[in-house]
């Protein structure tokens, strides 16, 4: 973390599932990723989520061999979760997929990506696209996106093309890599920019238009119309090649904002955990420059080490939890 009272890398991405057997089989035994941590999360962290004393929830978290950033943790309510986060995929679409909210989780994978896409495929999950190889830049990628538990977008990529800032040496260590990178549809890019430069302190080490030549390919990737133009703006924290926040624009075709649909006790990706080394400077910073703190800071006990926390809602409907141990 560079700067104090600032915000590090995405350490954790939360997912509500309905089946946490059903989704360890895909993260756990397909994807291959290491459970660290298991068990029922404690009183305390449920009441400052917001959840009501009748709720319980059992967790998992999920790191590639042991890296520190880019954890997935999953999450089983009961009473059973039922709404969901992001519905822009399948016959019961109420959203667009151009609508400003938390969008997808993505993976990096080795190249050829056509294996990894048939074993996921061979366990049930649908693509929503093809790999799709493409520019941006000198970056070049090979995407494709599947609906994961309870339709949560995932997407799998080869980097063929990175920058040390975007893909950690020796990634993807293993059949998929942590979280590299999870993507956020943006309404406002000034204002995007404004909460993840000056109120995180994250770096901005993308910040381009799809050119083009590749704008119908990027528009098949993230399903909309051809001719769609797409900003990609790419946070990080410095140093770190993982956890980085993927901020992608549709200009005029920009969609309604999934409001209040992130937040603990949902399906699908629900929450952003950064750790930061001064939650109060933090919390300063952001409620002064207008942004709304759901939960201030507060002292979570029960769940391994002591720790504090807040959340904190970005201006694209994203719901972080920022912790100092």
């Amino acid at each position: 973390m560079a700067n104090s009272g600032y915000a590090g890398a995405m350490r954790m991405a939360t997912v509500g599932v309905t089946d946490m057997d059903q989704a360890l089989t895909l993260f756990r035994d397909i994807m291959e990723l290491k459970v660290e941590r298991e068990g029922d999360l404690p009183g305390p962290l449920l009441a400052a989520w917001g959840l009501g004393d009748g709720t319980s929830a059992k967790f998992a978290e999920l790191s590639c061999k042991g890296y520190p950033v880019g954890w997935l943790r999953l999450v089983q309510y009961s009473p059973q979760a039922t709404g969901k986060v992001r519905l822009d995929f399948g016959s019961d679409n109420a959203d667009s997929g151009t609508d400003v909210g938390p969008k997808a989780l993505d993976f990096y994978v080795a190249d050829p990506i056509a294996p990894y896409v048939e074993k996921i495929e061979q366990a049930g999950y649908k693509f929503r696209s093809h790999p799709v190889k493409h520019q941006i830049g000198t970056t070049v990628s090979e995407e494709c996106l599947f609906s994961g538990p309870d339709g949560v977008p995932v997407l799998i990529m080869v980097g063929h093309v990175h920058k040390s800032t975007s893909m950690r040496a020796g990634a993807p260590d293993g059949p998929f890599s942590e979280i590299p990178t999870i993507s956020v549809v943006a309404g406002d890019l000034d204002e995007t920019r404004k909460f993840y430069g000056e109120g995180l302190g994250l770096i901005a080490v993308g910040d381009d238009e799809t050119p083009d030549e590749y704008r119908n390919k990027v528009d098949d990737l993230t399903g909309v119309p051809h001719g769609t133009r797409v900003h990609f703006l790419l946070y990080a924290d410095e140093g770190e090649a993982s956890g980085k926040i993927l901020c992608v624009h549709f200009y005029d075709q920009t969609g309604k904002p999934l409001e209040g649909r992130m937040k603990p006790g949902k399906l699908g990706f629900s929450l952003l955990t950064h750790d930061t080394d001064d939650l109060d400077a933090l919390h300063s910073r952001l409620s002064g420059m207008g942004y709304e703190v759901v939960q201030a800071p507060t002292d979570i006990s029960g769940d391994g080490d002591a720790y504090n926390m807040m959340l904190v809602k970005g201006p694209n409907e994203e719901m972080f939890e920022f912790t100092q141990r």
